[in-house]
Formats: C-alpha cells, sequence, structure tokens
C-alpha cells in the first residue's frame, strides 16, 4: 500500500514538474508562499476588521502554530522522507533538510491558523483559502509531494481543533 502511494506522489511530482514548473511562478510563490505573509494579511484584516482582543488572537494562535510547528518537525526527522526535487529532479542532496519531506510544515501551520481563527474566533471561512494555497505553493514548486500536503493539512486540521477546545475550555467556559 505505501508503494502505491510512493508511486502515485512520483507520478504527480513528475506531471508537475513537466506541465506546472517555471522560473517565474517558483520566484512568486517563494515570495509570497510564507506564514510572514499569513501574518500580514492577518494584521491587514485586524486593522479593517477589529475584533475583541487582537492580541489574543494573534497570541493563542501563534503559540498553538508553534508547537504544531515543533510536532511536524520532529515527524519529518523521524521520517526523512526524500523531497520531489531530489527525488523527481535529482537535485544533489547537499543540504540536511532537503530529507524531511513529510509531512508539509507550511501546509499544518497554515490549517492550524485558519481553524483557530474560524472556529475560535469567528474569522471568514476565506482564511481557508491560505492553507489551500500554502500546499498548492508547495507542490508547484516541488518541496512536497501530495502525500506531504494532505498529511500535513490532516494534522494541521487536528491539532487547530485541539486548540479550538483549549481555547473553549481556557476563555470561555
Amino acid at each position: 500500500m505505501k508503494r502505491s502511494f510512493e508511486k502515485i506522489d512520483i507520478l504527480i511530482a513528475e506531471n508537475i514538474n513537466k506541465s506546472f514548473k517555471n522560473p517565474i511562478l517558483d520566484k512568486i510563490l517563494s515570495k509570497t508562499n510564507k506564514g510572514e505573509t499569513f501574518i500580514l494579511v492577518l494584521i491587514f484584516y485586524l486593522l479593517i476588521f477589529p475584533v475583541e482582543s487582537p492580541f489574543l488572537v494573534i497570541t493563542f494562535t501563534s503559540t498553538i502554530a508553534f508547537f504544531n510547528d515543533r510536532f511536524v518537525l520532529i515527524l519529518k526527522k523521524f521520517i526523512s522522507r526524500r523531497r520531489p526535487s531530489l527525488k523527481v529532479l535529482g537535485k544533489e542532496n547537499n543540504h540536511p533538510d532537503l530529507n524531511h519531506s513529510f509531512p508539509s510544515a507550511h501546509a499544518a501551520n497554515s490549517m492550524v491558523t485558519a481553524v483557530i481563527l474560524y472556529f475560535s474566533f469567528g474569522f471568514p471561512e476565506y482564511f481557508f483559502i491560505f492553507s489551500l494555497y500554502a500546499g498548492l505553493g508547495r507542490l508547484l514548486t516541488l518541496h512536497h509531494f501530495l502525500s506531504d500536503v494532505i498529511g500535513g493539512w490532516m494534522i494541521g486540521f487536528f491539532i487547530g481543533g485541539a486548540g479550538v477546545i483549549l481555547h473553549h475550555f481556557l476563555f470561555l467556559v
């Protein structure tokens, strides 16, 4: 079963490499597909649509995202799956982080943030678009396989859900 998923991942990555990969798209995605961009959008949103406690929103969401990020990094080092850029493009492995593909931290962290913002603080559902963008960006730049992104989204959703429950018990009960 694992072999089947790996074959599908490689076929999708090869197709992305043939059909979508180009230097201009890579440059755009590398500049915009970052956590800092999400934070800027969040701050801009908080300035336009004031919420009751913006400090709590940023602090609580960032804290849960931080713990999610640490968990994902531990998983990545434990699993040590090579990135598509190595398996598909055949680039040299001269950087230790190139062995850490599963799960996608970008997908996981963006999903944690979207889940907490939506379910705990009542932000609009279009904040989930940022998580979709993060995952697709990682696929198109061949930093991750499809299963890496889906795994990241799943981890982010569950840890985000735990954050929503924690928020409920700390601030609403």
